[in-house]
């Protein structure tokens, strides 16, 4: 056995105490970086070697990622054997295992697969189209996104249609009162394709445990303690279901930040863990303030941002490093030149701290911002990455890939059917799919089924496109033989040749073409890795079957966070603040720190909004461990025009003692730290009007190609210096710039005479 006091050492005191405190209901606030992996995988290991069953443990986290590091790390002072026993894994994959042995009850095959986002998107738009809806109005992802809020919140398609929620209302209001047929007739797609999306994972498993007492007695029997991680992130399902799984013993641990909890937007309710205590009474509740992440000035100036916030679990988070530098704040004219500006101070930081590119991350509010820093970055060259998730399975030539899998493991799923029916071309045209599809309709089953039914003909499918599907079905019919009772790797591999899609692919010389072809046989390789790493992890003797079915359940649930990019090294991470939950870097620069940008929607926010964006700022202060520079740009270009926003509050909410150089009230736009700013603003004035003496041009000096500029390009100008680059009009001869000069103000320049290169 294992010495407790090895477990313990580690800790400290407050650490120690959450570890300890086994038994009843308990809620550990864990402040950014303190620790709070090593506290759950300590608690788990201490619970294991007091004589706790690990078959009895239940441990849910939000990521495969972090599961798998909390299994490592309880290995390490366990012992593999039992840590593998442990029931951990996300929501998603492990509340499936319960949905599958219950398949029958709920409708559905013990088979189903799982829709990506993607899929559902193109299910959705064939439902618009279906029910004869204008998609302009009711577009996908807006619809999809209305319909995972009411999954979230346990609604389905009846009580949606009777206004349960509010839902329908607030649908006439927005003048989409289709919503509710368009729901429902997406679930009955789902239901007879045999597959559920991501949401209906803990829809139908609250369903289940809500309906049938059986299977709600025999799933929470399993377990004597259950463990969550991130419980501020936990929407209204989840929270409902970890009731009914936990109402036996009510010996649950969940752990959490409240100044954390981010994705309301995605139906997330930081009131679960305000009210965890209201729920279960004789909770004990556990405060983990020490921060070994970031320096006291990262620490204190986050801190005196959120005890803004009204709804929060009091707690003082305290750093355990050393004092570090001010928070800086930069000032710019526009979004070029606030790119130029982070750029800039990365290389200097690089040269002065010899700092590696990997060491920076470059925080913003909307995606649409990258678009400035990767052009400030490249100008510079500057390796650099955007974490967006699934990049790899986003790619056309994967997902049609992954279609094909599919379609072996479940020959119902009409939307990977519909992908790949005609992939490569077969002939089989959208108006043969279009009758097929009619046809399936009318005798509401699948497409698969459909193509095999007579008297198609009456549906206008002709004898020849008709012959073309049933080859292609009789294919996928000899493949769904094989996927459940040979291994993966083999069924996969010889699917992607039969199916001539990887030769396809292998056959178009052009460099796309061989990164198509490269793309499938990665993924192919995925799933010889995926079979072996399950039979190095099987404890029976021999090589156990690893089949198709169990990969796609893995690659489905897998979520943003678990398959990014792994190209990282070396290089500056751009992400949104959202991506950047649960990462860590030494520098972080936050840019877009502007009313209606950062907070978005600005004064028109509702407190609980309002509160929302503040917590998300302070997760982007708290992922820096040295130094954080916060920058806003005077000007912005948005939806096409020139945006003028004040900075935002978040700059003045910061203590101005953990500030280089905070906003002075009476004029919040305080100086550039490189770019002097006119005392009165200058008119916008054609050079040839100017009415005083030009400066002196510069000896030597060489123009770069007047089409070579952009908006936001940093310039000097032979006569008039440095100026940034704040439009761009006409063309050929007649092209033309608006430049602010640091000096001489705002000048428009005629650029087949102007003279400038870039900085």
């Amino acid at each position: 056995m294992t010495d407790m006091s090895g477990i313990l050492d580690a800790l400290n005191p407050e650490q120690q105490k959450a570890v300890q405190c086994v038994d009843g209901p308990v809620l550990i606030v864990a402040g950014a970086g303190s620790g709070k992996t090593r506290v759950l995988t300590s608690r788990i290991a201490y619970m294991i070697e007091k004589g706790v069953d690990p078959d009895r443990i239940l441990a849910l986290t939000f990521t495969k990622k972090a599961a798998g590091e909390m299994k490592e790390r309880i290995a390490g002072m366990v012992g593999e054997r039992k840590a593998r026993r442990i029931w951990m894994g996300t929501f998603h994959s492990v509340f499936i295992r319960f949905l599958r042995e219950y398949a029958g009850v709920i409708g559905f095959p013990s088979s189903f697969t799982i829709y990506d986002r993607g899929d559902s998107e193109s299910a959705v738009k064939t439902c618009v189209k279906n029910l004869e809806l204008d998609d302009k109005v009711y577009k996908p992802r807006e619809v999809l996104s209305r319909i995972s809020k009411a999954k979230n919140d346990l609604v389905t398609p009846t009580p949606y249609a009777s206004g349960a929620g509010g839902y329908l209302e607030e649908d006439r209001l927005h003048k989409k009162p289709d919503i509710c047929r368009i729901y429902a007739a997406y679930a009955q797609v789902c239901k007879q394709s045999g597959v559920m999306d991501f949401d209906d994972i803990l829809l139908y498993l609250y369903l289940l445990l809500k309906s049938d007492p059986e299977a709600l007695e025999s799933i929470s029997g399993r377990f004597d303690y259950i463990l969550v991680d991130e419980y501020q992130d936990t929407n209204k399902a989840q929270y409902v279901i970890l009731k009914y799984l936990s109402a036996r013993k009510q010996h649950i641990c969940v752990v959490g930040d409240d100044s954390q909890s981010i994705y309301g937007f995605r139906g997330a309710q930081i009131a679960n863990i305000l009210n965890f205590r209201r729920d279960f009474p004789a909770t004990k509740i556990f405060r983990l303030e020490r921060n070994y992440r970031s320096t006291q000035m990262i620490v204190n100036a986050a801190n005196s941002l959120i005890s803004r916030n009204e709804d929060r679990i009091p707690k003082e988070c305290v750093s355990m490093g050393e004092e570090g530098e001010k928070i800086r704040i930069l000032r710019a004219y526009t979004e070029g030149e606030e790119a130029a500006l982070v750029t800039s101070g990365i290389i200097r930081r690089m040269q002065e701290e010899k700092a590696q590119y990997e060491d920076f991350a470059i925080l913003y509010r909307t995606n649409s911002q990258s678009r400035a820093l990767e052009e400030a970055l490249r100008r510079r060259n500057i390796p650099y990455m955007i974490y967006s998730g699934n990049s790899f399975f986003e790619r056309a030539e994967v997902k049609d890939m992954m279609a094909y899998l599919k379609l072996a493991v479940n020959l119902q799923d009409d939307e990977s059917f519909r992908r790949v029916v005609n992939k490569p071309a077969r002939g089989i045209g959208n108006t043969s799919l279009d009758a097929l599809s009619l046809s399936a309709r009318d005798m509401q089953c699948s497409l698969f089924k459909a193509a095999h039914a007579p008297n198609l003909e009456q549906y206008g499918l002709k004898s020849a496109a008709l012959t073309k599907i049933r080859s292609f079905c009789d294919m996928m019919e000899r493949y769904a033989a094989r996927a459940a009772s040979e291994d993966a790797y083999v069924v996969a591999s010889s699917l992607a040749d039969e199916s001539t899609l990887y030769p396809f692919y292998k056959m178009d010389t052009s460099i796309e073409g061989q990164s198509r072809a490269a793309n499938v046989e990665e993924l192919i390789n995925s799933v010889k890795g995926f079979v072996e790493e399950r039979q190095n992890e099987s404890e029976e003797g021999g090589e156990p079957l690893v089949t198709l079915p169990e990969f796609l359940e893995e690659i489905s649930l897998l979520s943003n966070a678990d398959v990014a990019d792994d190209e990282t090294s070396n290089k500056v991470a751009l992400m949104t603040v959202h991506t950047a939950k649960g990462l860590e870097f030494p520098y972080v620069y936050v840019t877009g720190m502007e009313e209606n940008l950062f907070p978005s929607g600005g004064w028109s926010l509702t407190e609980k909004e309002l509160q929302e964006e503040r917590r998300l700022c302070y997760v982007a202060l708290t992922r820096a461990k040295k130094a954080v520079v916060l920058s806003y740009a005077e000007t912005r270009m948005r939806n096409g025009k020139h945006e003028s926003n004040s900075p935002s509050r978040f700059l003045k909410e910061i203590a101005p003692q953990y500030l280089q150089n905070p906003l002075r009230k009476e004029n919040p736009f305080q100086e550039r730290p490189s770019v002097p700013r006119p005392s009165a603003p200058r008119p916008v004035t054609p050079v040839r009007a100017l009415g005083v003496v030009k400066p002196d041009p510069i000896p030597d000096f060489v123009p770069d190609p007047m089409d070579s500029f952009s908006k936001g390009d940093r310039i000097e100008h032979n006569r008039f210096g440095k100026g940034t680059v704040l439009d761009l009009s006409g063309e050929g001869e007649d092209l033309r710039a608006v430049v602010a000069f640091d000096k001489y103000g705002q000048k428009i320049l005629i650029l087949r005479h102007a003279k400038m290169r870039h900085l």
